[in-house]
């Protein structure tokens, strides 16, 4: 049995462009005589489809597609598998589910939807489909194949260290006589998602002794990045090959039932690439795939964003240049009387290395007419004041510039600073998307790092130096921070981990934080728990871990809580 996939990006609405791309896969594994072509999950209307889903239009339009694509199968004998939009069978409930249906000569021939709709982190499903009742089997020629969607064979995972589905189509399959297992999905990508994914059905498989195809999206949808990285397990739970992340892929297997042997046909080997690749690699991959997905999907060609000469400015820039291209690239320097002569000397030469356009438009004059006008009366502006007056008059240049090319503002803080609230609001938090916004900072020097691999695209001094943000004379960031190497291991434990505080002062407690033992743990969770509405008021960010400030994130601004 030859089976095909299809890895591909399907965008959310984008009705006849995605049908466009499972055509093109389809007629490609039709020529190439497969029996069936997966494709993932939703892939007719692209995941996730949110409230769009509450729109008579949207399901009107799933159903045109599928009607579409079932004359597309007519007198071939490749199959479609496909993800869609249905209407729900049952009286009561929601009116929709997440479904996947097999296309058969110009018609459809099984459907079945989805039994597990996961409500935490990113997702919620439950507010959206109806779950399946009852889950069937497809018939292909006489083996008895298995349609999971997603969620659906993660039933043994654990959230929080509980498991959240009482429901286990694993067993389902195996009492039913599944011979093969293929999973349609949509899964989000988080650092290290490759292997936790893998091992989840690693762990199915061996229970259940099948083997299992995993086809899954690649691409992006605001903040949420999809991988792809889809795999084949046999029935000893071995990998028999993998497909690239954040790529579109298509690829072709022949299994034999009897003998449980499987080959590849295309791309003809063992796919290693991400096996054997750095993870910092496929999350340069993933945020670069980000930037260019959502600039696309907003119909914006060009960006704009301030260089400091700092290093995360220097990062979102490489990012976007490999992302968009350097012509549609402008960096914009914009010193004070309080920026070091290095800072402008190191923005140039990021510009240079980049082949970006940069402007240099000091706000020196702007800031001392400003706060002259402002203190009119007033007095004096205190410190903290100034320091944010020149952020927001930077981003004030930025956003004009922004209106006058029609480009996007990037923002350019990471996560340690939104954790912390070191940033300011209308100031450097402006913009239309935040790269490094799920990015700790001590992640960002590794992220420069690896950019300068092959040439150095950011000055070394700029790597080198001590980060600051150069509000006030000899300003540095440990001036308010406790060193980021701490800073960022208690914030991936408390915010990425969900581990406990008491855990955590056992843990870091005494580690260099100048002889404060637990104290500064204390102050680190008065500032993160204060700037929670900075945090509501930020660009959507890029999501790259496994607990991301925005949509994944749900704490309210005004409460009283203390940790």
């Amino acid at each position: 049995m030859r089976i095909a996939l299809a890895q591909l990006d399907p965008v959310v609405g984008d009705f006849a462009g995605n049908l466009s791309k499972i055509q093109k896969a389809y007629e490609r594994a039709c020529d190439e005589q497969a029996r069936f072509l997966l494709t993932p999950e939703l892939s007719v209307c692209g995941y996730p489809p949110l409230d769009l889903i509450d729109r008579p239009e949207m399901l009107a339009r799933n159903e045109a597609a599928l009607a579409e694509l079932m004359e597309l199968t007519r007198g071939r004998s490749c199959a479609l598998v496909v993800g869609h939009i249905s209407r729900s069978p049952h009286p009561r409930g929601r009116s929709v589910q997440n479904s996947v249906s097999v296309l058969e000569a110009g018609r459809e021939v099984f459907r079945q939807a989805k039994s597990l709709l996961p409500a935490y982190d990113i997702f919620d499903e439950p507010r959206y489909f109806e779950s399946a009742r009852e889950i069937a089997l497809w018939d292909c020629d006489g083996t008895r194949v298995a349609l999971a969607i997603c969620e659906d064979l993660w039933a043994g995972h654990e959230v929080a260290g509980r498991k959240v589905h009482e429901r286990d189509p694993w067993s389902e399959y195996q009492r039913q006589g599944a011979q093969l297992i293929c999973s349609l999905s949509a899964s989000p990508y988080e650092w290290g998602k490759r292997e936790l994914r893998e091992s989840v059905h690693r762990a199915g498989v061996e229970r259940v002794g099948v083997p299992l195809v995993y086809i899954n999206s690649v691409g992006a949808t605001d903040e949420i990045l999809f991988d792809g990285a889809s795999f084949v397990l046999d029935a000893g739970a071995q990998a028999v090959g993998r497909l690239p992340s954040f790529q579109e892929s298509f690829a072709l297997l022949d299994w034999e039932p009897q003998s449980g042997s499987w080959a590849w046909v295309e791309p003809g080997a063992l796919n290693r690439e991400d096996q054997a690749g750095e993870e910092i690699d496929v999350l340069r991959r993933g945020l670069v795939l980000g930037i260019r997905e959502y600039l696309a999907r907003c119909r914006i060609r060009q960006v704009v964003l301030g260089l400091s000469g700092g290093i995360d400015s220097a990062v979102v820039a490489a990012l976007a240049v490999e992302a968009l291209g350097a012509e549609n690239v402008t960096g914009v320097a914009m010193p004070s009387q309080y920026s070091s002569g290095h800072s402008l000397e190191d923005a140039e030469k990021l510009a240079a290395n980049l082949g970006i356009r940069l402007l240099v438009k000091p706000i020196k004059f702007l800031f001392t007419a400003a706060q002259r006008e402002i203190g009119d009366g007033l007095g004096p502006l205190a410190s903290l004041a100034q320091e944010n007056l020149q952020s927001r008059l930077r981003a004030l240049i930025l956003l004009a510039i922004s209106n006058h090319e029609g480009s996007l503002v990037l923002t350019t803080g990471n996560k340690s600073e939104l954790a912390m609230g070191y940033c300011t609001l209308y100031g450097d938090m402006c913009g239309g998307i935040a790269p490094l916004g799920d990015v700790l900072k001590t992640r960002v020097y590794e992220l420069a790092r690896h950019l300068n691999r092959e040439r150095e695209l950011i000055p070394v001094r700029t790597i080198e130096k001590p980060p600051s943000a150069e509000l006030k004379p000899g300003q540095t960031d440990q001036d308010s921070l406790p060193p980021y190497e701490l800073l960022d291991a208690f914030l991936e434990g408390f915010l990425e981990r969900g581990e406990s505080i008491a855990s955590l002062e056992a843990r870091l407690a005494g580690r260099d934080a100048g002889n404060q033992g637990a104290e500064w743990m204390r102050g680190v969770l008065k500032r993160f728990e204060g700037n929670e509405f900075k945090r509501r008021q930020a660009a959507p960010v890029l999501k790259v871990s496994p607990r991301a400030f925005g949509v994944g994130r749900r704490v309210p601004v005004a409460r009283v809580w203390e940790t």
